[in-house]
């Protein structure tokens, strides 16, 4: 058993997200993420794992190319792998997230995949 630290891992940057990871396995992946508002990741995404994030502070846009959804505090988006898709903060935003798969790498992708 682990006891993870959210609160004392949790980092952030004006100029990207920061993603801390608490835990990691072959099989699984744990972080808690700290955004500060505007930022955005890339479109991408990780072909082997799911991604799961729970919004612990602030909100954010979650988008899979065909829908946008504004998430606040206590919602929760999951991306079954292979998923395009991107995070958008609006406001100071903190995630926890998880990673379930093998093959965790993200995947950049120059725009939407066609629907």
């Amino acid at each position: 058993m682990e006891i993870l630290d959210l609160k004392g891992s949790l980092k952030f940057s004006p100029e990207r997200h920061v993603y801390t990871v608490l835990a990691d396995t072959p099989f699984c992946s744990v972080s808690v993420v700290g955004w500060e508002p505007g930022r955005s990741s890339p479109i991408h995404s990780h072909p082997g794992a799911d991604e799961i994030y729970h919004v612990l502070e602030g909100e954010g846009l979650f988008s899979d190319g065909r829908k946008e959804s504004r998430v606040g505090l206590g919602g929760t988006v999951f991306f079954p792998a292979g998923e395009a898709h991107r995070v958008r903060s609006l406001a100071r935003m903190v995630l926890y997230r998880v990673q379930a798969g093998t093959d965790r790498h993200p995947e950049p992708l120059e725009s939407w995949p066609a629907a």
